[in-house]
C-alpha cells in the first residue's frame, strides 16, 4: 500500500514537469528585413589590420620630393635648348617650326596615307567634305617629357612644412609657382605646333606662347641654379646615415650619392668631361656592388628596384658622351634620358625603402606573434 508521503511526492514532481513543460519557445530569429540586406549587399566585411602601415619618415619623404623637383625639372632647360636652336633667333613660321628635342614620328601627311581609300561615291551623290581632311591629327603622347609631372613635384615639397628645411623652403617657394608655368607654357606649345594648329591662326598664338618662353627661358638659368645650390648644400651637411643600414640600403644609397655627384658635375656652368667620365666610371664600381649583392640575396628590394635603372641610366650617360661638351651634353635628345632616369632612381630608392619598411614589419610582426597553444591530450579510457 502507497504511503500518503509516497503521493504527495509523485504528485508534486508531475506539477512540476508540467509547468516547465508549458514555457512557451523562444521566438524564432526574425529574418534581415528586405532594405537593410540590399544595403549591406556588396560591401566588404571589414577586417582587422594584421600590422600597422609602413611609413616614410617626413624627413626622408620631404628630401624625395624636393630631388624629383630640383632635378626632374633639369629637362626644361633641355626643352630650352632644343627650342631656341631650332628657331634661332628668328619667330616661329612655316619656314621654322620649333622643336623641344624630341622626335615625332607622326608627320604631317601620315593620317592621310594611313587612312583606308574612299568608296566611290554612289552616282548622282554630291561630293562632301573629305573624312581624311576633317581628320585632326593624333597627338604623340610618347613625345612629351615630363616638365609638368616634375613641376608638380615643387608644388608638392613646397606644401611639406615639417620638417623645416630653413635654406631650401623660401628659395623653393620661389622656383615652384615658375617652374610650374613655364612647364605648362612648353607644354601647350608642344601641342600646338603638334597639332599643327598653326595653320588655322597663322602662328597668332604661336607667337604669344613664343614670347612667354622666350621670359621663362630667361630666367631659367639662375632660378635652377638656385635650387640647386642650396639642395645640393643641405644633402652636403645631411649625409645619410648608413651606420645601422642593411648591406642592401648601404649598395643602393651609396650608388645613388655617386650619381648624384654626376649629375651635379653636368649641370655645372663649366662642365669638366675628364671629370664626368671618371665619375661614371666610379658609378659603374658602386651599381656593379649593388647588382652583385643582389644576385646572392634576390629578395632584397634594393638590389631588386634600383639595380636594373642604375644599368640603364650608365647605358644613357655612355650614349651621350660623344656630346659631352664644357657646357655639358650638347644634344637635347641626349640630355633628356639622362634626367628622365635619374629622376627613375630617386623614385625608386623611395620604393625600395617603403618596401624594406614594410618587409620589416612583416618580420617583427612574425617574431612577436605567440605560438599556438599545445593540443589537449586525448582522454584516456579505462
Amino acid at each position: 500500500m502507497i504511503s500518503v508521503r509516497s503521493l504527495c511526492s509523485i504528485a508534486l514532481v508531475l506539477v512540476a514537469s508540467g509547468a516547465a513543460g508549458c514555457k512557451e519557445d523562444p521566438p524564432p530569429p526574425q529574418p534581415e528585413p528586405a532594405s537593410s540586406a540590399a544595403a549591406n549587399k556588396g560591401k566588404a566585411k571589414l577586417r582587422t589590420p594584421v600590422s600597422s602601415i609602413a611609413r616614410v619618415d617626413p624627413q626622408s619623404m620631404k628630401e624625395y620630393r624636393v630631388d624629383v623637383c630640383y632635378f626632374g625639372t633639369l629637362s626644361l632647360k633641355q626643352a630650352r635648348d632644343a627650342y631656341l636652336a631650332s628657331l634661332g633667333k628668328d619667330e616661329p613660321s612655316e619656314k621654322k617650326i620649333p622643336s623641344f628635342g624630341i622626335e615625332d614620328p607622326t608627320k604631317p601627311g601620315d593620317a592621310a596615307k594611313a587612312a583606308p581609300p574612299a568608296k566611290p561615291a554612289a552616282p548622282g551623290a554630291k561630293a562632301g567634305p573629305s573624312r581624311v581632311d576633317a581628320r585632326r591629327r593624333p597627338f604623340n603622347f610618347s613625345a612629351r617629357a615630363p616638365h609638368e609631372r616634375n613641376a608638380r613635384a615643387c608644388t608638392v615639397a613646397v606644401s611639406l612644412k615639417d620638417p623645416p628645411m630653413p635654406e631650401v623652403d623660401p628659395v623653393l617657394a620661389e622656383y615652384a609657382p615658375f617652374a610650374t608655368d613655364l612647364a605648362k607654357s612648353i607644354a601647350a606649345a608642344a601641342n600646338y605646333y603638334q597639332r599643327e594648329e598653326y595653320k588655322k591662326d597663322k602662328f597668332e598664338k604661336g607667337k604669344e606662347l613664343h614670347k612667354k618662353l622666350l621670359d621663362g627661358f630667361e630666367k631659367l638659368d639662375a632660378q635652377s641654379e638656385k635650387l640647386g645650390a642650396v639642395v645640393s648644400a643641405w644633402h652636403a651637411s645631411h649625409p645619410p646615415d648608413l651606420s645601422t643600414a642593411d648591406e642592401g640600403r648601404k649598395a643602393a644609397i651609396t650608388a645613388l650619392e655617386d650619381a648624384r655627384a654626376l649629375m651635379l658635375l653636368l649641370t655645372g656652368k663649366s662642365v669638366d668631361t675628364a671629370a664626368v667620365k671618371a665619375a661614371v666610371q666610379k658609378l659603374e664600381a658602386s651599381a656593379g656592388a649593388l647588382k652583385a649583392h643582389g644576385t646572392s640575396n634576390q629578395t632584397d628590394p634594393w638590389s631588386k628596384i634600383m639595380a636594373p635603372t642604375f644599368e640603364a641610366f650608365i647605358n644613357d650617360m655612355k650614349a651621350a658622351e660623344p656630346k659631352l661638351t664644357d657646357k655639358g651634353i650638347s644634344s637635347p635628345s641626349l640630355f633628356l634620358p639622362v634626367i628622365t632616369r635619374f629622376v627613375s632612381l630617386i623614385e625608386g630608392k623611395h620604393r625600395a625603402h617603403s618596401r624594406s619598411l614594410r618587409s620589416q614589419m612583416r618580420q617583427a610582426g612574425a617574431s612577436t606573434a605567440k605560438p599556438a597553444a599545445p593540443a589537449a591530450p586525448a582522454p584516456q579510457k579505462e
